[in-house]
């Protein structure tokens, strides 16, 4: 039997770290697996963590759609579910129905607080989900990722020079200093 887990949070939190310790478990058990990621994310991150057994690392295929993929793994590893289209929820039931186990890491919501792509529905199928937070500047737990240039793109590809984490609290000052 197959399942579904989702990792998701705000930026900074820790979504793709986690996602690379479930997958040595995996690797260690000799588990195949494929690890996708959305074209649309030009990052070039280091998806790579080392541990006392070795390295393990992501090696994501970029893909424009979930359509082109055909999965003969054990493993199906989806890196920034957010930017997947709709069609992520058909295909991540299909992986579990064929008895695969999926991991999903995304962010739950955009930077106006709203459900990011269909990470809301992947949430409501999955077999599990682990809420993550990050930490303000404030010191307090980020749930929200704040954007600090308001320009018109909705999808703004960044990392630390576009996003913040940020707390309630800070989230309601806005682009003002973060209150203690």
């Amino acid at each position: 039997m197959g399942n579904i887990e989702v990792i998701t949070g705000p930026m900074f939190s820790g979504k793709t770290t986690e996602l690379l310790r479930r997958l040595e478990r995996y690797v260690l058990a000799g588990c195949s697996y494929i690890a996708i990621k959305p074209a649309v994310d030009t990052r070039d991150q280091s998806t790579t963590i080392k541990t006392i057994r070795g390295e393990v690392n992501l090696n994501p295929i970029k893909v424009a759609s979930l359509y082109s993929v055909k999965p003969t793994t054990k493993v199906v590893l989806l890196d920034e579910g957010q930017f997947f289209g709709p069609e992520i929820i058909q295909f991540c039931q299909t992986m579990r129905d064929q008895g695969r186990i999926v991991i999903i890491s995304g962010l739950d919501m955009d930077y106006l607080r709203q459900p990011f792509g269909s990470m809301d529905k992947l949430m409501a199928i999955a077999d599990s989900v682990t809420k993550l937070t990050a930490i303000c500047s404030c010191g307090k737990e980020a749930i929200f990722t704040q954007k600090l240039n308001l320009n018109s793109q909705y999808i703004d590809i960044g990392d630390t020079e576009k996003y913040i984490p940020v707390c309630t609290d800070c989230y309601k000052v806005g682009l003002k200093e973060c209150v203690s």
